[in-house]
């Protein structure tokens, strides 16, 4: 009996770590659905700027998508969940870290799309320079160096709050995180998503909350 209890706690352990969610985030039936009005609908009502090309845009379309930083198929490939499909219809956990606004920012569609799986690392000066101040090279991406800490910080805070495996060398995430400290721009876009969904990015208004990494 004391064995089978302590199989049975470990394992509702294990299972609050994997849903370890923001306490004051309501469950999401459609991730799509919650995008296109919160995201795109209030978030980015007005319109805004495209996140790596610094792009200007009055409202969505199809020349702008939405960038997960802390990407979906990490997301998927630590739940174990399946497809996107699979994922969306059967893990409440999924649905919810992927409306989570903290870590989706408005992006080029071309350049996400080129993007979306690459892991976000540092290239040596052999790799030419792309548009809007990007180096790619096969599943590695490097940004411009005025975003390197707006995405450091969503992937601490995406790791933080989900339980995630932080993806990406440590000590080049917080070396960005400390050379591209949070700007003007930055907190009062994580002021509005806490006032839309009820929590808001610490490691924006702390800084030395990296030091746990």
């Amino acid at each position: 009996m004391k064995a089978r209890t302590l199989i049975f706690i470990l394992a509702a352990t294990f299972t609050h770590s994997i849903n370890a969610a923001p306490p004051d985030r309501a469950p999401v039936d459609n991730p799509k659905s919650f995008l296109k009005t919160n995201f795109w609908g209030k978030l980015y009502e007005k319109g805004g700027t495209s996140f790596y090309c610094k792009k200007e845009f009055k409202k969505k379309s199809i020349l702008y998508d939405e960038s997960y930083i802390y990407s979906d198929s990490w997301i998927r490939d630590h739940l174990r969940c399946g497809t996107p499909r699979q994922c969306r219809k059967n893990s409440p956990d999924y649905r919810l870290m992927v409306t989570d606004m903290h870590n989706i920012f408005p992006a080029v569609s071309k350049i996400e799309l080129n993007r979306r799986d690459a892991k976000f690392e540092e290239l040596g000066d052999e790799i030419a320079i792309e548009e809007c101040g990007i180096k790619r090279s096969f599943l590695i991406m490097e940004p411009a160096d005025d975003i390197k800490g707006d995405i450091a910080r969503a992937i601490f805070y995406m790791s933080k709050t989900y339980d995630l495996p932080l993806v990406g060398f440590t000590s080049q995430l917080k070396r960005w995180h400390q050379s591209d400290p949070a700007s003007r721009e930055e907190v009062l876009r994580n002021t509005r998503v806490m006032e839309l969904q009820g929590n808001e990015n610490p490691f924006i208004t702390n800084s030395r909350l990296a030091d746990q990494f």
